[in-house]
């Protein structure tokens, strides 16, 4: 193989990890806000039963 190759070779893999990495982080977050507003849904429901 050639340089030039081995380069863009090592650049495509270092792309592909990065991407599996910035979803790996997305996913707790959006879990995280999914509780979160899961926790605050009763409150609202009781508010809007009892007005």
């Amino acid at each position: 193989m050639s340089r030039l190759s081995l380069q863009v070779l090592a650049s495509a893999t270092g792309n592909v990890l990065t991407e599996r990495d910035r979803r790996a982080a997305v996913v707790p977050a959006l879990l995280c806000g999914v509780i979160f507003l899961a926790g605050l849904a009763p409150s609202f429901v009781i508010a809007l039963l009892a007005g």
